[in-house]
Formats: C-alpha cells, sequence, structure tokens
C-alpha cells in the first residue's frame, strides 16, 4: 500500500523529471540572450574605421569590458581583463581601428583605475597597457605622477607599465616628447625607489624605441643621465631617501645588461660618457654612505655597476664592448 506521503514523493519526482529539459532549454535559451559579446571579429578589427556597421558591436564589447572590470567578483574582473588584452595582443588590429578603440574604451578604464580597488585598478592598467597607442602610453605616464595620484601601488603597476613600453604605431615627435617630459617630472618628485627605477627604466625603453623619433630617442637618453645625476646628488645632500640608490643601481645594471649587447660601440661611449660624472660620484658616496642610509649594500652594488662601466666605456678606454657579458644583474624586485 502506498501512503500519501510516498504518492507526494512520486508525483515530485515525475514532474521534475518530465520538465527538467524544458527548463534546461529555457535557461539555455536565457543565457544565451544574455551571453556579453567576448570577441570581435577581424573584419572589424583590422578596419579603417570603426563604421555605423561595426559599431553597436564595438560598443556592446566595450560595455562588457567595463562591466566585468568594475564587478566585485574577481574571476569576471579577470575575464574582462582577457577579453581586451586577448583581442589587442592576440587578433589582428590595425592602427587605426586601435587608436579610435583606445579612445571608446580609455575614458572607462581611467574611471576604473581611480576607484583605487588594487586588484580592479591592477587589471584596468593591464588594459591599458595593451592598448599600445600613443593615449594609452601618455594615460600610463600621467597615472605614474607623484603629483596626480598619491597611490604608491597605482603608480607602481603604471611605472612598471610604462617601463616595458611598446607599440605599433609611430609617435610624432610632439607625442613622444611631451610623455618623455612627464617621466622626467614624475622622477623629479618620486620618492618611492621602486616607481623611480620603473621611471628610469621607461626612459631607457623610450632611448631604443623603434617607434620614436631619433631625437626624442636622444632627448630620452640625455634626461636618464640627468635624472640619475639628479638622484645621486639628493641622495649626497641628505635631500632624498637614500634608497633610490636601489633604483640607481637597478638603472646601471638594465643598462649593462639589456642595452650594451645591442648598442653600437659608438652610442655606448657616449652615453658613459654623459654619465661619467655621476658614475665617479656614486664611487665616492660608496665610500662613504650617508649616515642615515640604511642599505649600504645598494651603494656597494651601485659603485661596482659604475666601476664596471667606467672600466669598459670610460673616457681613458676605447669606445667599444667588455671582451665579456657584464654579470652585473638588476637587483630583485
Amino acid at each position: 500500500m502506498v501512503t500519501l506521503s510516498r504518492f507526494m514523493a512520486l508525483m515530485r519526482s515525475m514532474v521534475s523529471t518530465a520538465i527538467a529539459p524544458v527548463l534546461a532549454a529555457a535557461c539555455c535559451f536565457g543565457a544565451a540572450a544574455q551571453q556579453p559579446l567576448t570577441k570581435l571579429a577581424e573584419t572589424i578589427t583590422q578596419a579603417a574605421t570603426i563604421d555605423a556597421t561595426a559599431k553597436p558591436e564595438v560598443d556592446k564589447f566595450i560595455d562588457a569590458i567595463d562591466k566585468s572590470l568594475g564587478s566585485k567578483d574577481p574571476q569576471a574582473v579577470k575575464t574582462g581583463r582577457e577579453m581586451a588584452v586577448t583581442m589587442l595582443t592576440r587578433q589582428k588590429v590595425s592602427n587605426s581601428f586601435r587608436t579610435s578603440f583606445a579612445a571608446l574604451l580609455l575614458p572607462r578604464l581611467l574611471k576604473v583605475v581611480e576607484a583605487q580597488n588594487g586588484f580592479t585598478s591592477t587589471n584596468a592598467i593591464e588594459v591599458i597597457e595593451a592598448l599600445q597607442c600613443p593615449d594609452s602610453i601618455a594615460a600610463l605616464a600621467d597615472l605614474s605622477s607623484p603629483e596626480s595620484h598619491e597611490h604608491i601601488p597605482t603608480r607602481l603597476v603604471a611605472a612598471a607599465a610604462l617601463a616595458s613600453v611598446r607599440t605599433p604605431i609611430e609617435l610624432q615627435q610632439s607625442q613622444a616628447d611631451a610623455i618623455i617630459k612627464d617621466i622626467g617630472a614624475n622622477l623629479a618628485k618620486e620618492s618611492d625607489w621602486m616607481v623611480t627605477a620603473y621611471d628610469l627604466q621607461a626612459l631607457q625603453s623610450f632611448s631604443v624605441l623603434p617607434q620614436a623619433p631619433k631625437q626624442s630617442q636622444s632627448t630620452a637618453r640625455n634626461l636618464l643621465i640627468g635624472s640619475l645625476g639628479s638622484i645621486v646628488a639628493r641622495v649626497r645632500k641628505g635631500e632624498a631617501d637614500a634608497a633610490l640608490m636601489r633604483a640607481v643601481h637597478r638603472s646601471l645594471a638594465i643598462y649593462l645588461r639589456d642595452q650594451v649587447p645591442q648598442a653600437a660601440p659608438a652610442d655606448v661611449a657616449a652615453y658613459v660618457k654623459g654619465l661619467e660624472p655621476t658614475l665617479k660620484e656614486i664611487k665616492l658616496l660608496a665610500e662613504k654612505p650617508p649616515a642615515d642610509a640604511t642599505d649600504t649594500a645598494a651603494f656597494q652594488q651601485a659603485a661596482k655597476a659604475a666601476d664596471m662601466m667606467l672600466r669598459s666605456f670610460g673616457s681613458s678606454k676605447q669606445s667599444g664592448k667588455p671582451s665579456t657579458k657584464p654579470t652585473t644583474k638588476p637587483p630583485a624586485k
């Protein structure tokens, strides 16, 4: 004999079995209808302009990125970043589309960054880096400014992105010079040694950036020489944190490791000649660091790199590359 409770249980089971496929189909239909656009067709990204036909698709794609980056769900934020970065770095994208797309997306990304939520801000800055156009590079320089952004983590992530600057777009001299000038202004006011290290590296990157005019490359190189000299002088006078010598050491080590093997001997000799007074001052500082210096090892490491540059490329030597590859390594981040 089937009890009432047993009968009701059987009926619930039968109804569930019957309607499950219907519910599943309805859910799938609803999900498909609400599914955000996660990719743009290359017929759009390779076009010379975002025309009236493509604009709704582009707007939908940007809305999806913006919504994901603004989410409180870390997985959603990651998805938004990957959507944008994948499209910008793995698909074929024309320079004109890249520039137009950045003009639409960049203002939204900057709003996410300004909210100063560490995780979402970092992901938004990674998208700004991936835009790889003059406006996005200029935005990174602004985000690295201690005057405009008191939040050190924001400046650090932005400066790190700027340090590895790359773009397929030829920069006009006015664009390149304005960005380089901003980096120099940031360096003059920056107090955090890690941000300073990336700012210095950004100038090094601009000094050899193929898409920057030769004159702008020279401007970056001269500003790098002047900035290193200013930092060392301020540390010696007690006007700047002695920890900035870590940034100085890192800059010299990166130059020896990355640029010396690639540069023409004459260019290396010219750079070291311009930097020679600073290199000598670094060696003197290592002999007698400031009394309040807590990291004297940074002074010694910087002096070692300076000595290597003077011995290998200084005015008392013939210009040329050392017989062995420099072994000085940048300090750990």
